[in-house]
């Protein structure tokens, strides 16, 4: 009985020092995680629209697709919006950044925070990858949300990823169909 006891301090007292041990570390990284965040959120803006200014975030409540939006203007007229999509990928929430003209039409894309397969769906990451959705969303160009929608050879690029494709241009279709709309 007392072997048991004194198993079990012992076990306690690595538990505790494991737990007080990460609770520092978390206490230490998480400002600096936060600020990282902050900055790479403002350069993807920044690359989104070299050509124009960003206003602030605005929430979009009841939409579980489109999570921010930000006025994008240029010379004080409004030109369109940026908006921060939740797309759903094979690694789960995909964050997805999108400039949108005022029809609808995708003027430029990235892909942000994702936890998808590397080498198959972390592809979507590269700008080459996205560029597939640029200047579509409108009337005439709609996005491509099914595979047989696109030219061979890039219809080629994402086979293996087929998830984490239908998750972006989903995503990228709804964003198309919200900023055409006015943002309502």
């Amino acid at each position: 009985m007392k072997d048991v006891v004194i198993i079990g301090l012992k076990l306690f007292a690595i538990c505790a020092v494991a737990a007080l041990t990460l609770g520092g570390i978390n206490a230490i990284t998480e400002p600096v995680i936060i600020q990282r965040r902050a900055m790479e959120l403002q350069q993807a803006l920044d690359e989104l629209t070299p050509d124009a200014q960003t206003g602030e975030a605005v929430e979009v409540p009841d939409n579980q697709v489109i999570v921010k939006r930000y006025p994008v203007s240029k010379e004080g007229q409004n030109v369109g919006m940026l908006l921060e999509l939740a797309g759903s990928g094979y690694g789960g929430e995909m964050k997805i950044l999108v400039r949108y003209d005022q029809d609808g039409t995708i003027r430029a894309v990235k892909l942000m925070d994702n936890s998808e397969t590397p080498g198959l769906g972390k592809k979507a990451e590269n700008p080459v990858y996205m560029e597939k959705f640029v200047n579509t969303g409108n009337s005439e160009n709609p996005v491509p949300v099914r595979k047989d929608m696109l030219p061979p050879e890039q219809a080629d690029s994402i086979t293996g990823a087929t998830i984490t494709y239908l998750g972006v241009s989903k995503a990228l279709a709804e964003g198309a169909r919200y900023a055409a709309a006015g943002g309502d």
